[in-house]
């Protein structure tokens, strides 16, 4: 039993022993500066979607190496950034680095490669490597002689129009352009630089189409780029930019409508709403202050049309009030109602958006229609920009008593900035807003504009949102 106890004492002084010598040691080095005793690109020019070829030797003769950092930049744009582990007091490596054709990539640039090796010290090296230059990619001649890229076609897609010859816009640009067509207004297109026999696209050449959220180099099974302007009459001008890889179409504008039909101008089941089974709709470019004579509406107009965008000057006739633009119109055939609106994509400032629940359009018999949904128009309303700051939206409101303990009632919406879901820093919140009664701005944290279960709400109210007083006033109408 002594002898075991005398073991187990042995033990912990030499296992105390073994730990505070083998402490962790900070190793200190004398001052020292890596140096890049190598640094080679062996190409001296290549074209855009070639690739360099790198070599570094980097060394220290006091201190550990620890990282080199490397970044390929093509007219202030990096093109690669990597970091190495670099080890011991010297080490070298070969690497290959593509550099792509992409947008903004002029001819004869510099391609240059920077350099940055640290010592396990943190002292730093620098050096730049710049005796590479890149060329835009070249075309064969008929000879078979390479030459610079100079013609560019817009080829719509099959069935959509013919392919036309872009024209350089002067000798020291690379914008390219083409006039006289006659495209619709929507159309989609591939740009290539060589077109075979038939005007179609030789895969030989370059091929641009739809990259990610904008234009780039594809194949010829590529994805198209589409365009559209509804406030054309039709594409009679395109214009494309070789260097920054955009594009742009004009036309003649639209004349604001002056008539509209219900049946006629507003195609059945409009693709832009989900719930449509009851609508006609389609795309209106209004006119501010212009007087538009609607047909297809029966009885009273000013029961059937939006009163934050019309005022009604006849019996069939109203004036518009909003700016002029495109607008969404869509016609419920079971209410006789035309709901007017911006664009789906439209965001704030340009409008504001409500939904919830407790309200629906200013129109008898009323009815709340509004679900906290954005279906249809039935679900929610925008509101129109009056001024700088100020929206104004016209509901019919009625507040349903709570069925349970919530000391709110049914009548209950909110601000957005887009026709859906977003986040909270895209909503606009009534916290800090004075509310008209019976209106009240939010009491438990969601920033919507609330109504108190027992209070009576049966009505149409005009409702002005003022960012620049911070008020939501309510004006109840006769």
């Amino acid at each position: 039993m002594k002898n075991t106890i005398k073991f187990i004492m042995l033990i912990c002084i030499s296992y105390g022993f073994w730990a505070c010598t083998n402490e962790d040691v900070v190793v200190s080095y004398p001052a020292s500066t890596p140096r890049i005793d190598t640094a080679i690109v062996t190409e001296t020019q290549i074209t855009y979607g070639d690739s360099i070829h790198v070599k570094i030797a980097v060394s220290d003769n006091v201190a550990p190496l620890s990282t080199l950092i490397l970044r390929v930049v093509v007219n202030n744009e990096v093109v690669i950034s990597e970091t190495i582990r670099t080890k011991g007091n010297s080490s070298s490596l070969k690497r290959a680095y593509w550099v792509p054709f992409v947008a903004n990539r002029p001819d004869n640039a510099a391609v240059k490669v920077y350099l940055t090796e640290t010592n396990v010290s943190g002292t730093e090296k620098d050096s730049i490597i710049s005796t590479t230059i890149a060329k835009r990619p070249l075309n064969k001649n008929t000879d078979g002689t390479p030459i610079l890229v100079t013609d560019y076609y817009v080829v719509p897609d099959f069935g959509q129009g013919t392919s036309a010859k872009l024209i350089r816009v002067s000798p020291d640009s690379l914008v390219y352009k083409a006039t006289g067509l006659t495209y619709k207004n929507s159309f989609s297109y591939k740009i290539a630089t060589k077109l075979d026999k038939f005007k179609r696209i030789d895969s030989t050449g370059m091929i641009f189409g739809k990259v990610g959220d904008g234009i780039g180099l594809i194949n010829i099974r590529g994805e198209s780029i589409k365009v559209t302007d509804g406030t054309l009459v039709g594409i009679s001008i395109f214009t494309f930019n070789a260097l920054s890889f955009t594009s742009k179409v004009g036309g003649k504008l639209l004349e604001p409508v002056k008539t509209l039909d219900m049946i006629a101008d507003l195609p059945a089941k409009p693709e832009t709403l989900i719930n449509n089974a009851d609508f006609r709709g389609g795309n209106v470019y209004f006119g501010e202050n212009v007087e538009v004579t609607f047909t297809g509406i029966t009885g009273s107009l000013a029961n059937s049309i939006s009163p934050d965008y019309f005022e009604v000057t006849g019996t069939n006739t109203a004036k518009f009030l909003g700016k002029t633009g495109l607008y969404k119109a869509y016609f419920l055939t079971t209410a006789n109602y035309l709901y007017i609106e911006p664009q789906p994509e439209a965001v704030y400032p340009e409008t504001l958006w409500i939904d919830g629940t407790g309200f629906g359009r200013p129109s008898t018999p009323y009815i709340t229609t509004a679900s906290w949904n954005w279906n249809s128009p039935l679900d929610y309303i925008p509101c129109r920009l009056v001024s700088t700051g100020i929206y104004q939206v016209t509901i019919y409101c009625k507040n349903t008593p709570s069925t349970n303990t919530n000391i709110y009632g049914g009548l209950d919406f909110k601000y957005f900035f887009k026709r859906g879901w977003w986040d909270k820093d895209h909503e606009e919140w009534a916290t800090g807003y004075k509310v008209d009664l019976p209106f009240l701005g939010p009491a438990d944290g969601n920033g919507n504009v609330k109504v108190l279960s027992a209070t009576v709400v049966d009505g149409v109210y005009r409702i002005t949102l003022n960012q620049n007083d911070k008020t939501i006033k309510a004006v109840k109408l006769p």
